[in-house]
């Protein structure tokens, strides 16, 4: 398992490329896609990394559900309803998710049986606005901590929320 400071190092370097990669990139699918890669090389504990988007069709008829985005890993879940699992927990509550054990958090959703740790980010739009969640699972235990969480939020925010 990584320290906080070599996860540190990872995420300093990660952001510099994403921001790199992106710099005048407008089109929010191909910043999605290009981040679900460069993020799924930097860690080898993750094993899918990406993002769920806020299904605007369904919003504006008042129901709240994700539908899958960019991602790069095993094949995901199409739709996830605002009430269900980790992600849905992470859209609804508009709050990063850290989930050491997905099988002791209530409603889970097993896209992949193998996963057994879980961080879900939302990401905020320029206006403050939900956009969608990031989402990255491992196979092992505990793979996410606080570190995980303020570097990915900051990563996010770079390239969404300004």
């Amino acid at each position: 398992m990584l320290t906080a400071s070599q996860k540190t190092e990872i995420y300093q370097s990660l952001k510099k490329e994403i921001l790199s990669v992106l710099d005048n990139e407008p089109d929010r699918v191909a910043q999605m896609a290009s981040i679900a890669c460069l993020a799924s090389q930097a860690f080898e504990a993750w094993f899918w990394t990406g993002f769920y988007v806020v299904d605007q069709t369904k919003k504006a008829q008042g129901i709240d559900e994700l539908v899958v985005g960019p991602y790069q890993g095993t094949l995901g879940c199409l739709r996830i309803d605002f009430k269900r699992g980790v992600c849905g927990a992470a859209a609804r509550e508009r709050t990063t998710q850290i989930v050491p054990d997905v099988h002791a958090f209530p409603g889970h959703i097993a896209c992949d049986s193998r996963t057994n740790s879980e961080i879900v980010v939302p990401v905020f739009g320029k206006a403050g606005e939900l956009i969608a969640v990031f989402d990255v699972d491992s196979e092992s235990y505990a793979t996410f901590d606080e570190t995980d969480r303020d570097h990915l939020e900051d990563i996010l925010a770079a390239v969404f929320a300004t």
